[in-house]
């Protein structure tokens, strides 16, 4: 049968197992490891979406669709 396939969400730095003690050096490794990751995310351009002027349906699918398309690194639920 069809569906739609949602992918599993996963932290940045790709980690799906549960929380564990840690030592000061991991510590200081995840921390560097997500002050890198933020740098990385804030350094890619970010985008709006949106029409200009009347549209129907499909061009609201349309806009949806791109949007879709341009994530993370666009808002998806943009009110114009």
């Amino acid at each position: 049968g069809g569906g739609l396939f949602v992918p599993e969400m996963r932290d940045p730095l790709g980690s799906s197992r549960p929380s564990l003690p840690q030592s000061k050096s991991q510590k200081r490794e995840r921390a560097a490891a997500q002050l890198q990751a933020q740098q990385d995310f804030s350094s890619v351009p970010h985008s709006f979406v949106f029409h200009r002027g009347r549209g129907g349906r499909s061009l609201r699918q349309l806009v949806a669709d791109v949007r879709r398309v341009m994530e993370p690194y666009t808002a998806r639920a943009l009110r114009v």
